[in-house]
């Protein structure tokens, strides 16, 4: 299901089948925002095309198939899409479809291009490109208030919505122009395009023994060049990096308490379940159980 044969929406968000929860609000001038969950894991798909940039925040959304399309990208097939953010910007064709394996929770966030936020310095005429499933701590919790807003006032405080406005016009831009820096400032890191084809190897054959040869073939780079370049870039190692991955899997699955912890052990590569409570207790701080037990009751 790709809905390839449906028409180009040309201002709000187009989600199909109807979500089962759906709450928009005006923010500030220029920028509004709605939140969306999707229950069950039927298959769904959106697309966009409008007059304003287009934000996506998916805070919960892990899929058995599916991909995701901006124009002017490649398309992507990445499976595990939690806490990651996509820019559309204003004009650009957007369209993803997923069969997912948990319900879904999406923030969907559109911006005036040429709103007071957008224009008000010297970066904000600049074109901005479109990123997809990227992450940014900062743009990341700016989010995060604008969609607690939403939840819990409601939108009542204009003073406030302002304020989330300019943060986020703020914050936006500077994800675009800064990255460059970032990576210029982390000598000998991955550049983008080697993150993103590691990373999404990785994520294609999580259940797997993958050799840094591969990964460093992947990257075009010596196995030494290669290990040193990605600890510089997320902070550890490959294999430990693979393992948090693995974990993260872990994580969605046990909120279906129908899975047994055995199961997902096999699901996500560990032959044993000792070896799999081990290495989560190591990285999670807890047991697989334990962190079952933690999650409300129905989730997932």
């Amino acid at each position: 299901m790709d809905g390839s044969n449906e028409t180009e929406t040309s201002g709000e968000i187009s989600i199909v089948p109807t979500p089962a929860h759906r709450q928009q609000c005006f923010v500030c001038e220029g920028v509004t925002a709605e939140i969306v969950c999707m229950v069950g894991r039927q298959t769904w798909a959106s697309r966009y095309c409008g007059a304003r940039h287009l934000l996506i925040a998916h805070e919960r959304l892990a899929r058995r198939h599916g991909e995701t399309h901006v124009e002017g990208l490649p398309t992507c097939n990445l499976q595990n899409l939690s806490r990651t953010l996509t820019f559309v910007p204003a004009g650009s064709r957007f369209r993803e479809w997923h069969e997912p394996d948990i319900p879904s929770h999406a923030i969907y966030i559109h911006i005036d291009p040429h709103c007071a936020l957008m224009t008000a310095t010297e970066t904000g005429s600049a074109t901005l490109a479109p990123r997809l499933h990227f992450q940014n701590a900062v743009l990341w919790q700016t989010v995060l208030k604008v969609k607690a807003w939403i939840e819990v006032e409601r939108g009542t405080s204009s003073h406030y919505g302002n304020a989330l406005g300019i943060i986020l016009a703020h914050e936006l831009l500077r994800s675009h122009c800064g990255d460059d820096a970032a990576r210029a400032a982390v000598q000998g890191g991955l550049t983008v395009w080697q993150r993103r084809v590691v990373d999404q190897y990785m994520e294609e054959h999580l259940a797997e023994d993958i050799p840094v040869a591969k990964l460093a073939a992947l990257a075009r780079l010596s196995r030494f060049h290669f290990c040193r370049s990605f600890r510089r870039s997320f902070g550890t190692s490959p294999h430990r990096y693979h393992s948090m991955r693995k974990v993260e899997r872990a994580k969605q699955l046990l909120a279906n308490r129908r899975v047994s912890v055995t199961d997902i052990a096999l699901d996500i590569g560990f032959h044993e379940t000792s070896s799999f409570t081990a290495a989560f207790r190591r990285l999670a701080g807890q047991t697989p159980t334990s962190y079952r037990r933690s999650l409300p009751q129905g989730g997932g």
